[in-house]
């Protein structure tokens, strides 16, 4: 079963509520300064689909309760500035400025809300790149630590692998924004469909991924960026000139080692994809912690012994 992570929540989606509250608050606005103008009255009660969501998101425990709770006080100001400015009017009196700023205020109060929202939650682990599908590198670390206090303490082994695209120079050359994301999305599915479903997978931009291998052992852990590294060379990115482009990805695994910080296996990982850079590509570098008896017998070597 490939990995997937579902987007918690979208540009397009944030654009949408904002365009359906300003269109409310206009009606409303337009209804007290030209009475009968429209096909129907303005209701009072602003739209709630973000409610919705924000509520049924805090059950699942994707959002703060809290961030929630606040975003409903914030709609409920609105709606009662709604009201006010609609009483007022509802006998031809002409409407305050006093109520028009309120009106306009809670509006604005809201859509910042909605706006803080959507940073914070991008801001969390649960964040998703909107390009790649994959996770955001907000979460990547505190993830990987979890893991790390779980090898600590049950011995459950599991390995960092550091992915990036080759001759990423000469294609950013070449294509246009979107045609690089196009690319950027072809290897993440990739990546996504030939993973496990409980591995995680993080886009860090620039081409440049990393996989948290759980439960596997490092030659195991190996085979499988093996396996991706060649479906990555197969499968060709289809450009939106009809172009089927080549593309092909250096690798760098490292195996994570008991009571070490996190940082510090991404970093061997890191090293390990730079020494197959530096290998002319589409290649998989290992870092793996020698074993003292290991270290003794390279030592010896070195010194001729």
């Amino acid at each position: 079963m490939a990995v997937s992570y579902a987007q918690v929540i979208s540009t397009d989606m944030i654009v949408s509520e904002i365009e359906t509250i300003l269109d409310w608050r206009n009606e409303v606005i337009r209804q007290c300064f030209f009475p009968g103008s429209q096909a129907r009255p303005a209701d009072a009660n602003a739209p709630s689909a973000m409610l919705i969501w924000c509520k049924r998101e805090a059950d699942r425990g994707t959002v703060d309760r809290a961030v929630v709770e606040r975003l409903v006080h914030a709609h409920e100001e609105m709606c009662k500035a709604a009201r006010l400015i609609l009483e007022h009017c509802a006998g031809g009196a002409a409407p305050t400025l006093a109520l028009y700023d309120g009106i306009e205020n809670q509006c604005d109060n809201f859509i910042n809300h909605i706006r803080r929202l959507q940073q914070d939650l991008a801001d969390s682990s649960t964040a998703v790149d909107p390009v790649t599908g994959l996770r955001t590198i907000a979460g990547m670390r505190n993830d990987i630590k979890r893991e790390q206090d779980r090898f600590d303490r049950k011995g459950t082994s599991f390995s960092i692998a550091n992915i990036e695209i080759d001759n990423l120079e000469a294609l950013s050359q070449k294509y246009d924004r979107r045609g690089m994301d196009l690319i950027y999305a072809a290897v993440a599915q990739v990546v996504a469909r030939t993973v496990r479903s409980f591995d995680d997978a993080y886009y860090l931009g620039k081409g440049e991924y990393i996989l948290v291998l759980k439960h596997v052992e490092f030659m195991d852990a190996c085979s499988v960026m093996d396996r991706l590294r060649g479906e990555i060379e197969n499968n060709p990115v289809f450009m939106q000139t009809g172009e089927k482009l080549k593309v092909t990805a250096s690798f760098g695994i490292a195996e994570a080692i008991q009571r070490e910080k996190p940082d510090v296996c991404v970093g061997y990982a890191k090293q390990a994809l730079a020494e197959s850079k530096r290998g002319g590509g589409n290649r998989i570098s290992e870092y793996r912690e020698l074993s003292a008896l290991a270290q003794f017998a390279r030592d010896r070597s070195k010194d001729g012994v």
